[in-house]
């Protein structure tokens, strides 16, 4: 097949342009990025920016038996790609966020994906749910344009992908905490969520291509188990050979005393789970163990990761200043 991936040059964007391509598809990838090292040559990489309708729409230029956009944010996004794809794709696989459930009103763990169906906007909307907006603005157009003109889209709904290569660092956060040693503050550390394997995604996007599912559909993705903050701080520790030395102060607290929530990226103000089972039935869908994933993960940024820390790491002698302050609390 001749498969096209927006974003295709890093992460889990990369890992599944890998893996399509080693199944004997002819893949291309696009991107402000290309070309990059670390592709295999035969992989085509043009340069272009997704916003632009004029770069994507050389992109057109040949019919596609899929695409798969990964950079798709806002609903202008989304229109530029109906326009130029509309009868030049099979497939269009559109890589949304399990954050557009943030933004409904109503929204309840499981999240259901008939639940963007069923439920409202929330009538007010901060700044930090922009990411999610703009995903569930893009979602309504792709959806439009399925009802209105068969664009064949399929919509993907992740959470947080974890895996080696994340520009986010989220997860390092807590490793580089582990590996340096102190005290580590956890607020919402009892809160269930559903992580995904970058690589676990890689593959859910293969078994989306060759599934033939019936297009205008949504699908949630993720790790089979659950896990709890702490849990995924222990197994990490566990993995490193490290005690993890968790700190469980109330979250009043902790603003009170200045700390900065941004060194706990995954801490939640509750529960954040999608509910799998559709992808679990019409994919047949199990995830890579969760213990396993995150030793690869570990290890890979651990021996061979080369960049800087994260930015919330420069608040690390705060944190443990802090954590005195509490201990002589207790």
């Amino acid at each position: 097949m001749k498969i096209l991936i927006l974003g295709g040059t890093s992460y889990f964007g990369k890992e599944a342009a890998i893996r399509l391509f080693k199944a004997g598809n002819e893949v291309t990838v696009f991107s402000r990025r290309a070309p990059v090292p670390g592709l295999p040559m035969d992989i085509r990489q043009t340069r272009g920016d997704r916003t632009v309708e004029i770069d994507l729409s050389r992109m057109a230029v040949e019919p596609w038996d899929v695409v798969i956009d990964n950079i798709c944010y806002t609903p202008e996004d989304a229109q530029k790609a109906i326009r130029v794809f509309n009868g030049r794709a099979g497939l269009y696989l559109f890589t949304s966020s399990a954050s557009i459930y943030s933004v409904l009103e109503g929204s309840s763990t499981p999240y259901r994906e008939n639940q963007t169906e069923l439920l409202p906007l929330k009538s007010e909307l901060k700044e930090k749910y922009a990411y999610g907006l703009g995903k569930y603005g893009a979602e309504r157009e792709f959806l439009k344009a399925f009802r209105e003109k068969s664009f064949p889209i399929l919509i993907v709904r992740p959470p947080v992908v974890i895996g080696p290569n994340d520009p986010t660092l989220r997860a390092y956060s807590y490793w580089l905490r582990l590996a340096g040693g102190g005290p580590m503050f956890l607020p919402g550390f009892s809160f269930s969520n559903r992580f995904i394997f970058s690589k676990d995604l890689a593959r859910a996007f293969e078994a989306l291509v060759y599934a033939r599912l019936p297009c205008g559909g949504a699908y949630n993705l993720g790790d089979s188990q659950t896990l709890t903050l702490d849990d995924f701080v222990k197994i990490s520790a566990r993995i490193m050979h490290k005690e993890a030395e968790i700190l469980y102060p109330e979250y009043a607290w902790l603003k009170e005393n200045g700390f900065n929530f941004d060194a706990s990226p995954f801490s939640m103000g509750g529960d954040f789970v999608l509910d799998i089972s559709k992808a679990e039935k019409e994919l047949g869908w199990a995830s890579t163990p969760a213990a396993a994933w995150l030793e690869e993960t570990i290890n890979w940024y651990l021996f061979s990761y080369t960049g800087p820390a994260p930015a919330n790491y420069a608040s690390r002698k705060a944190e443990l200043e802090l954590a005195k302050k509490w201990t002589m609390k207790l």
